[in-house]
């Protein structure tokens, strides 16, 4: 069992320790830690964890293997190396980092110490993610020509001036950070290396100095294209549709059907079984702290996905002008 402690308490930090506490046998999360007595106390009592004080007091004790950080985007690269030179293993929120250099610095040092690493990008492990590589794999699609997506949610529209959020270092790009980067992971790990971007981010809706609305378009390594729309102003939304030679299929990522449209074919909808990605993510952490394998995003593809987020963020606020993405 990982003894885990959740650093920086709020909405996800529930969620996270809801999917696993009490649930899982891999995991357990033993105490927490938040400059804010008032959520500490709150996260305690409601998952029966113990609590610290600060965040050195978390990383010197001995009783606990690893910490979850969900604390701002920002903080990130700290927090992340705090604790790899303590030798805590370290599941860190998406995005990673804020910038490449950053996400580099933060997984050479937790390769450093000799403890894994794993951000948490949990549409990968959404069944239609994983049915999506098993066709791919197969080669269903035959040569894989273009993959679309969209994540988007109101999330800004509870934004207040002062929320840590609300401000252009925390949301690049608007929704980007928040939600965009969950389908850019997703492009990378369907459809390999991301090499340019052109963008446009533009305030449509909301009244804080943030863009809501945040489109891109991606060459990739392989020759094949992608694109991803993010609006954090706007109904949820979070599709990933694939389209090939020989094949093209569409799904909601939180759903449990894809709809296949074969060449010359019927369209056929595939049924899935359900996955509970919060905890499929945290227990491959798990498993692969204790040498049961590897966690699925690599350091090399979560950095990745920061140059990306980067390229997106310069191209948009050069009014859509091409960017080279940074190589990992």
């Amino acid at each position: 069992m990982l003894r885990s402690a959740s650093i920086g308490l709020g909405w996800w930090s529930d969620e996270l320790a809801g999917a696993v506490q009490g649930k899982s046998d891999k995991l357990n999360i033993v105490s927490c830690y938040s400059r804010s007595r008032d959520k500490r106390a709150a996260f305690a009592n409601k998952f029966s964890t113990g609590q610290h004080g600060s965040y050195e007091e978390i990383l010197s004790d001995e009783n606990i293997d690893a910490v979850i950080v969900t604390t701002p985007h920002s903080l990130h690269e700290t927090h992340v190396r705090q604790a790899a030179a303590a030798g805590k293993h370290v599941f860190v929120e998406k995005p990673f980092t804020l910038t490449a250099e950053s996400g580099r610095a933060a997984a050479e040092a937790c390769h450093a110490a000799g403890v894994t690493l794993a951000v948490g990008h949990n549409r990968r492990f959404s069944a239609a993610a994983q049915l999506f590589r098993q066709m791919l794999d197969g080669g269903e699609f035959g040569t894989l020509m273009h993959i679309e997506t969209n994540f988007s949610a109101p999330s800004a529209t509870n934004w207040t001036e002062d929320h840590w959020r609300a401000n252009r270092q925390e949301s690049p790009a608007g929704g980007l950070a928040g939600l965009g980067i969950h389908m850019i992971d997703l492009v990378i790990s369907l459809g390999g290396e991301i090499t340019a971007t052109t963008a446009f981010a533009k305030r449509r809706a909301l009244s804080l100095d943030v863009e809501d609305t945040t489109s891109a378009l991606f060459e990739l390594a392989s020759g094949a294209t992608g694109y991803l729309g993010t609006m954090c102003a706007a109904p949820y939304t979070a599709t990933c549709n694939i389209y090939g030679s020989a094949a093209n299929a569409f799904a909601s990522v939180d759903a449990n059907e894809v709809l296949v449209q074969p060449l010359g074919g019927q369209k056929e909808a595939r049924a899935l079984d359900p996955v509970d990605t919060l905890r499929a993510e945290l227990e491959e952490f798990a498993d692969a702290c204790a040498g049961k394998g590897a966690y699925r995003v690599t350091p090399d593809e979560a950095v990745h996905g920061i140059a990306v987020m980067q390229a997106v963020t310069a191209s948009a606020a050069l009014n859509g002008t091409p960017q080279k993405v940074e190589r990992a």
